[in-house]
C-alpha cells in the first residue's frame, strides 16, 4: 500500500436565487501547483452536494499532469462540464460540492472564492489554502522489463521489442511509452491499460544507421506522466544493441 495525498476542496458555482445561499453570482477557482522538480500526474473528481441532506452524484476521476513548478486552475466551467458529462443534477445553473484531488506527491492547492450581488460587482473575495490528508491507496507502477539476462536489446524484424509491466497494486490507465534512439530520433507508442501484475510488448522500428556500429537507446514508460504512479523514478532504462 502506498501513501497518497488527498485534497477535498469546497466549490460554489453559478447563480443562486437565495434558496441555499444568499442571492448572487458565485465563482470558485482552484489553483493546483507542482512544487517539485519532476513531472507528476494527479487525478480529480467532482462530488456534488445537494440540499436537504441529500447526496449528489460523483463523477469519474479525470487524469491531469503538471511539469516542474507548473500550475493549473480548475474553475466553474470545468466543474459544470464534468458534472454534465456524468449527468449530474444541476438545478437552475447553480452547483456546490467538492473537487477531490488525489496525488502520489504533495501539491500546493489554493481555492479562490468570489461572489457578486444584484449589481454584478464583486462583494466578497476569499482565498483558502487546502491542506492534504494522507490516505492509503493502491497505485500502479509502470516499469520497462529487461530479458532474463538483464538486457533491454530484444530484437524482432528490425524492431526493438519493449516490455512494459505494471508492478504496482493498482490498475494503470492508457499511457505513452517512448524510445529515444538519441541522435537518430524518438519513437512513441500508445500503451494499453494494464491491471496489477500485467505486462504488454510494444514494437519500435529501429532507425536506419542506428547501428554505427552499436545502437544505443533509452526507454521511458509513462512518458507523458498521464498515469499517477507510486514510483516514477523507475520509468527509464538505458540499453544498447551491439552492432
Amino acid at each position: 500500500m502506498n501513501i497518497t495525498y488527498q485534497y477535498a476542496v469546497k466549490f460554489v458555482c453559478g447563480k443562486s436565487k437565495g434558496e441555499v445561499v444568499a442571492p448572487g453570482d458565485y465563482w470558485t477557482a482552484i489553483n493546483v501547483h507542482n512544487p517539485g522538480h519532476s513531472k507528476i500526474g494527479f487525478r480529480k473528481k467532482i462530488a456534488v452536494a445537494l440540499p436537504n441532506e441529500k447526496p449528489g452524484c460523483v463523477t469519474r476521476f479525470y487524469d491531469c499532469r503538471l511539469g516542474p513548478d507548473e500550475a493549473l486552475e480548475i474553475d466553474c466551467d470545468d466543474i459544470f462540464r464534468h458534472a454534465k458529462e456524468s449527468r449530474c443534477k444541476i438545478k437552475g445553473g447553480f452547483l456546490k460540492g467538492f473537487v477531490v484531488i488525489e496525488s502520489a506527491v504533495e501539491l500546493d492547492v489554493v481555492a479562490v472564492y468570489t461572489a457578486a450581488g444584484r449589481d454584478k460587482q464583486v462583494e466578497t473575495f476569499h482565498t483558502e489554502r487546502v491542506p492534504p490528508r494522507k490516505r492509503e491507496a493502491c497505485l500502479p507502477d509502470l516499469v520497462p522489463v529487461p530479458d532474463e539476462n538483464g538486457f533491454f536489446c530484444k530484437l524482432e524484424d528490425k524492431h526493438l521489442i519493449v516490455t512494459v509491466k505494471n508492478q504496482g497494486c493498482g490498475s494503470a490507465g492508457r499511457s505513452i511509452t517512448e524510445v529515444d534512439f538519441f541522435s537518430h530520433g524518438k519513437v512513441s507508442r500508445p500503451t494499453p491499460p494494464l491491471a496489477p501484475g500485467a505486462s504488454t510488448e510494444l514494437a519500435f522500428p529501429i532507425p536506419p544507421r542506428c547501428h554505427d556500429p552499436d545502437c544505443e537507446f533509452r526507454i521511458t514508460v509513462n512518458a507523458d506522466g498521464d498515469v499517477t504512479e507510486s514510483d516514477m523514478t523507475n520509468n527509464k532504462a538505458d540499453g544498447i544493441c551491439i552492432g
